[in-house]
């Protein structure tokens, strides 16, 4: 089970070019955003633009990308050394944070690579140790793709913010793709942020299913981790 500690090792943070914003108006400024980050409702356009559905969230630092991205700066023991995949990366704050807390090296996949490919040229100290990827969650060949050309799975998987009320429905492929790119020693790094207490119960459920060990660290204001090893190794604790 992973404890958390202020130490802070790695500087300059990584950027990202999109802003900071949350449907719950929730804090947000980050020092991961390039200016002018803000908090509040996303531009309406932006989101009728995307017929109204979540595909423009992967243009937004949402609080949970926020909180594993300093997670990560604050104990880069968690990742260094390590080959680490983001799932649903967005921007790819978390995974750029984990590449500059020494990972040895980072793949940021999600269905749409524009923003996390945004943010990585931004950070041309960064672009030699990550890659982007497509991948969409249960989608078995672009995760074979993923785990070829890393050559094999990852030690440490992670994911931010992915679990949401217009998510639910794909949260089982999202576990299944977690398990399958967890090495068995490896562990999986989930940051939640409750925006629903339906959809805590189906995380809950699923979480229940997973088949391995799983450790929650509750990380204040309705935000949790959850630690998730792999088979054979990994978290401790009970969820």
């Amino acid at each position: 089970m992973l404890a958390l500690s202020v130490a802070t090792a790695c500087d300059p943070r990584p950027r990202v070019a999109q802003p900071c914003v949350s449907l719950a108006r929730e804090r947000s400024c980050s020092p991961f955003c390039a200016p002018p980050a803000h908090a509040g409702e996303p531009d309406a356009a932006a989101v009728e633009s995307c017929g109204g559905g979540d595909d423009w969230t992967h243009g937004a630092v949402w609080r949970g990308g926020e909180l594993l991205a300093e997670l990560l700066h604050a104990q880069p023991c968690l990742v260094r050394g390590r080959g680490v995949l983001e799932i649903g990366a967005g921007t790819g704050v978390a995974g750029l944070a984990a590449a500059a807390a020494g990972a040895a090296h980072v793949t940021l996949t999600d269905r749409d690579l524009s923003a996390s490919s945004a943010s990585l040229s931004l950070n041309p100290a960064l672009q030699g140790a990550v890659d982007v990827r497509r991948l969409a969650w249960g989608d078995a060949p672009s995760l074979a793709a993923a785990l070829s050309a890393a050559g094999g799975r990852f030690e440490v998987v992670l994911a931010a913010d992915v679990v949401y009320p217009q998510s639910t429905a794909a949260l089982p492929a999202l576990l299944e793709t977690v398990r399958n790119a967890t090495a068995p020693l490896g562990r999986a790094l989930l940051l939640y942020v409750e925006r629903d207490a339906r959809v805590s119960e189906a995380l809950g459920a699923g979480l229940r299913g997973f088949g391995g060990a799983c450790g929650r660290v509750e990380l204040g204001a309705k935000a949790a981790l959850f630690e998730l090893g792999g088979a054979g190794g990994g978290a401790g604790g009970g969820a």
